[in-house]
């Protein structure tokens, strides 16, 4: 098939023709998967049928009774059964593993360039953002994300200390505003190493480091304010992979419930960033005591805690194959590092709805939530119509890369 380029003009862009047959053909085996398990059903009932006939003796003559056509013309239905139970999941698979190889992450970071916030447009070149959420590394497997076993946290024990030349400063930042404000300077987990994974190498490693709350509230409320320090923070992470400031690493959160709707929450006036502002669906730090157990469990502990503090979701709440990690990201204002993480609940809508109203929590970051269908995510993208947080966007993106594929995604997003 000949592939006409995208074409970017003034006013709009066109969608491939690939990607267009592409995303049609994700929709029709989508809309048509729950043929394989009727087809697996009727061949299971036709098996016990004839099986449980005492006339039929070995192993041919029950196929023969299944399948001939000679013997009864009903018995289409089971070559019908057999056609559709190889060609359905062949044909997605086999689609998908064509998507795959387009290397859509280019593609995406070219189509949606402006898009990106004016701080982080010199920086965006290859990579997928959105307002001021920058892509430092997504999945190979770009619609699918990592599974939770395929991610590692490496805890380097020694500690982060400042340079020298801003003792003074920090000091000051301290007296004059940290203890006026903050009770506990809690250790928090930095990341370190800007991290790189690739098709053959598709294990995700965190490498992190212990700091102080107060030296990554000092870097984000004192150094980065300076439009030069911020670039070159920034820069220095692209360019060297190395973060040598302090930072906090973040779980986004993405809650999806079983009927196939995603929570929005709004933070509580109360928090220090960004209060009243609307997410998707909640944000959580890595601590210390997600640090247990073997490292791939890592994660899982992290994704527990959030469920459980934020929402109230005890364990048995989700199932940790139904977790998805799809990119790590940069927050482009504070210089932060996150995970966009989608988590499948077990929950519908209304089930979780109820959880969150009735069970204690043991956080109240947010006091106010909603939810909205996949279909409306490129709605919000385009139009939104609350006040979000800076990285909502890219966590938007991401979930809607799962739901609908590349060409899906931008067939919804494009002006043909």
């Amino acid at each position: 098939m000949q592939e006409k380029n995208l074409k970017l003009t003034k006013n709009h862009i066109k969608i491939s023709t690939t990607d267009w047959v592409l995303d049609r053909g994700r929709d029709f085996f989508e809309r048509q998967s729950g043929w394989t398990g009727i087809a697996v059903a009727f061949l299971i009932g036709m098996f016990v049928n004839v099986f449980s006939d005492p006339n039929v003796n070995d192993l041919q003559e029950l196929l023969t009774r299944m399948f001939s056509i000679h013997i009864r013309s009903l018995n289409v239905l089971s070559w019908f059964a057999v056609i559709i139970i190889l060609l359905l999941p062949l044909g997605r698979l086999l689609l998908e593993r064509y998507s795959r190889e387009r290397s859509y992450a280019i593609r995406l970071a070219e189509i949606y360039r402006q898009k990106a916030d004016s701080s982080l447009q010199l920086f965006q070149r290859g990579r997928i953002t959105w307002g001021l959420g920058l892509t430092l590394q997504s999945c190979p497997d770009l619609y699918r994300g990592w599974s939770i076993e395929n991610i590692r946290i490496q805890h380097d024990s020694t500690k982060y200390t400042l340079p020298s030349e801003l003792d003074k400063s920090y000091r000051h930042y301290l007296e004059t505003k940290f203890r006026t404000k903050q009770v506990d300077d809690r250790t928090r987990l930095m990341l370190i190493e800007d991290p790189r994974t690739f098709s053959d190498a598709p294990t995700l490693v965190l490498r992190i480091q212990e700091t102080k709350w107060s030296h990554v509230r000092f870097y984000q409320e004192s150094i980065i304010k300076d439009l030069n320090e911020h670039s070159r923070c920034i820069e220095q992470v692209l360019k060297t992979r190395k973060i040598n400031f302090p930072n906090s690493l973040c779980l986004h959160l993405v809650i999806v419930t079983s009927d196939g709707y995603l929570l929005l929450t709004q933070s509580s006036p109360k928090v220090d960033y960004r209060p009243n502002l609307w997410q998707c669906s909640i944000g959580e730090q890595l601590d210390l005591s997600d640090l247990k157990g073997p490292e791939e469990k890592f994660v899982l502990n992290w994704i527990e805690r959030a469920l459980w503090e934020e929402l109230g979701v005890s364990n048995d709440g989700f199932k940790p194959e139904n977790v998805r990690v799809m990119a790590v990201i940069l927050e482009g204002d504070i210089i932060n590092f996150a995970i966009v993480t989608l988590a499948f609940l077990n929950y519908t809508r209304l089930e979780l709805d109820a959880i969150i109203d009735k069970y204690p929590r043991t956080d109240y970051e947010f006091q106010k939530w909603d939810f909205i269908p996949w279909n409306d995510i490129p709605n919000q993208l385009l139009k939104p119509t609350r006040k979000y947080h800076p990285t909502v966007g890219i966590r938007m993106f991401y979930a809607g890369l799962f739901k609908f594929g590349a060409p899906g995604l931008n067939r919804r997003l494009l002006i043909d």
